[in-house]
């Protein structure tokens, strides 16, 4: 009986220590999953990653610049905006592998596409269509070196990071129907030099070079998928 209290005691004692070397989303060293789990305010404009989902209009969404580097992080850093930071390869498998910061990611995802007249069309394979508001804003963005087209070289990158790799093509699907119908004529530059690479050149070097990333490995797949496919929500 001694032996096996003694057994015990150890797994258990060994279970202690391997649960308080866990570190919680809110207090992991990358910023960018404390704020996924919606636990840091962003900067330089001191939302929660909720604020934004929950009060940003297209007006905000435009003319904020301090956003988008926290709700799109990327690996090789945080660009126009200072106070944000590179996404570790580390946060990225956090963000990918939690239920609740995966459903945030998600729901940037959704905001910036109404922000451009665009909408989710199904969850499971990433199709993309216009949204009721498209007229007018297609109009709002269609004309030349627009600031919001370098926005969607991001949002690409940063969806295969975050666990959403398999929405690249369908958006890039979409925008070059729009461009090729003229509704987004003035995006081709954009089109063909920086979105379609980053979707159809993949694990190549320039890809590589460009994205940090090293392979598949650091683009897997969001636990969000096994939830759809296992509940089949779809829409």
């Amino acid at each position: 009986v001694l032996s096996v209290v003694v057994t015990w005691l150890a797994q258990a004692g060994a279970g202690r220590m391997c649960w308080e070397r866990q570190v919680s989303p809110a207090d992991h060293p990358d910023v960018n999953v404390q704020f996924y789990a919606n636990s840091l305010r962003s900067a330089p404009d001191n939302t929660l990653v909720s604020e934004i989902h929950e009060r940003y209009t297209h007006d905000m969404l435009e003319q904020s610049h301090g956003y988008i580097q926290w709700l799109f992080p990327l690996y090789e850093g945080g660009g126009m905006n200072p106070y944000s930071q590179a996404l570790t390869k580390e946060g990225a498998k956090v963000i990918r592998e939690d239920v609740d910061m995966s459903a945030r990611v998600l729901q940037s995802y959704r905001l910036m596409l109404n922000f451009y007249g665009c909408k989710l069309v199904n969850e499971h394979t990433g199709e993309v269509g216009r949204e009721d508001n498209y007229v007018e804003r297609y109009a709002e963005h269609n004309y030349p070196f627009n600031h919001n087209w370098l926005r969607i070289s991001r949002i690409i990158v940063s969806l295969g990071h975050l666990g959403f790799g398999r929405y690249k093509r369908p958006l890039l699907d979409h925008l070059r129907r729009e461009v090729d119908e003229g509704v987004l004529g003035a995006a081709r530059e954009s089109l063909e030099t920086f979105w379609s690479p980053l979707v159809l050149e993949e694990d190549t070097p320039r890809y590589m070079m460009k994205t940090r990333e090293e392979g598949p490995q650091d683009r897997g797949e969001s636990v969000f998928f096994r939830n759809v496919e296992t509940h089949g929500r779809s829409r």
